[in-house]
């Protein structure tokens, strides 16, 4: 699924092509889309902003486009019109095509009132890369929470846009066991999570994002952080820090990936 570096990749690649672009047309491929064409024809698109995992295109008049690309969605710009595999819309823009293509078809289109959109930004957590992220509003978070550490990272109520992948990522530099509960936290842990969770983020952007199976950027190329990954999908590999054994476990039905030397519980 894309996390919050690859939206934010997506976001500046999608900036540099729809900023000050019309939208001619949006045609519905996938019923499953419920944003209606005529809600969004003829809009011009002035800015494109995100929080957490969510991507909303503003328009001339305040309204927007919510973008969720789900497990598999991306997005495809080209100059001429094509018909793409699992192609769910194709916006058609004053200057060329912006196809939508989800295989697993869990991404969603929506448009919103300035107010609703407001209301969707409220309700998501703290954007860990915006100016909102400070010591004291994470410290905040850990109140009255006794939830594994690696589900709080990956709750988009409390911190918006980290995943599976970067959850471990961050837990790992964190040198923190993700089954580990908030409340049995120190408070060096908790500082040190802090300051892990921007910069497993921002290592992720440098690289332009993670490619395992899905993700792809808007010109089609893949990003090159999962030849950084130092724990996440690597199983039965030694730690590059102790040579220990990376190890695999489940919590809420997903794989978590951490080294039993490094992350102790």
């Amino acid at each position: 699924m894309p996390e919050l570096p690859e939206v934010e990749i997506i976001k500046r690649e999608l900036t540099l092509v729809l900023v000050d672009q019309q939208i001619v047309s949006l045609e519905i491929i996938d019923p499953k889309l419920k944003v209606k064409p005529d809600d969004v024809g003829g809009k011009l698109i002035k800015n494109l902003i995100r929080k957490g995992k969510y991507l909303f295109w503003i328009f001339s008049d305040q309204s927007s486009l919510l973008v969720h690309l789900g497990m598999t969605g991306h997005f495809l710009y080209t100059s001429n019109r094509e018909h793409l595999p699992y192609q769910r819309a194709l916006i058609v823009l004053s200057e060329g095509y912006l196809s939508f293509c989800d295989s697993r078809r869990f991404g969603k289109m929506q448009y919103l009132t300035m107010t609703e959109r407001e209301k969707v930004m409220s309700s998501l957590g703290i954007d860990p890369l915006s100016e909102d992220y400070s010591w004291d509003r994470f410290e905040q978070l850990f109140k009255d929470k006794s939830l594994s550490v690696k589900n709080f990272l990956m709750n988009q109520k409390y911190l918006a846009g980290i995943g599976n992948i970067y959850a471990s990522e961050i837990l790992f530099l964190s040198a923190i066991h993700p089954e580990k509960r908030v409340s049995e936290l120190s408070l060096d842990e908790k500082r040190t999570l802090y300051s892990s969770i921007p910069v497993i983020l921002n290592r992720a952007i440098v690289c332009e994002g993670t490619t395992i199976r899905d993700y792809h950027h808007s010109d089609g190329s893949s990003g090159s952080f999962q030849y950084r990954l130092r724990v996440y999908n690597k199983e039965g590999v030694p730690c590059d820090v102790c040579g220990t054994e990376i190890r695999r476990l489940k919590i809420s039905q997903r794989s978590t990936y951490y080294c039993p030397n490094c992350q102790k519980r």
